[in-house]
């Protein structure tokens, strides 16, 4: 038995998080990028299908694909790789190091006092008058 309280802290996943809205709008971008190189080289693409040399060709590249689709290794090495391209494209955007938010939080926090302080002021002067 753990002497550790049991905490229900729900963390959020990748796709949850403003990286992963950027992601999911990248994968389909890319996704539709590729359907329409597909379609637009798909008579070169029969082309090739139409001589041993080319066929040897297009299963080389399909099987690369397919191996690095089974490969464990790969997939985490590609899933670490676009997580991390898609971070640092949404940080361009948004502030999502946690350390940024607070600065940015105290800066909105400062800013409020100033505008409270300026406040007070013009009431103090009302009540004077």
């Amino acid at each position: 038995m753990s002497s550790f309280p049991e905490t229900n802290i729900k963390t959020k996943t990748f796709w949850e998080k403003p990286e992963g809205k950027t992601g999911a709008f990248f994968l389909i971008a890319l996704l539709g990028g590729l359907a329409y190189v597909l379609f637009k080289f798909s008579a070169q693409i029969l082309l090739m299908l139409q001589n041993t040399l080319g066929i040897v060709a297009l299963l080389a590249i399909l099987g690369v694909i397919i191996y690095m689709v089974l490969d464990p290794k790969w997939r985490t090495l590609a899933s670490y790789f676009y997580k991390s391209i898609m971070r640092w494209i949404t940080g361009i955007f948004v502030t999502i190091d946690p350390i940024g938010i607070l600065k940015n939080y105290i800066s909105d926090l400062e800013s409020n006092l100033n505008k409270m302080g300026g406040q007070l002021d013009n009431l103090r002067g009302q009540m004077r008058e």
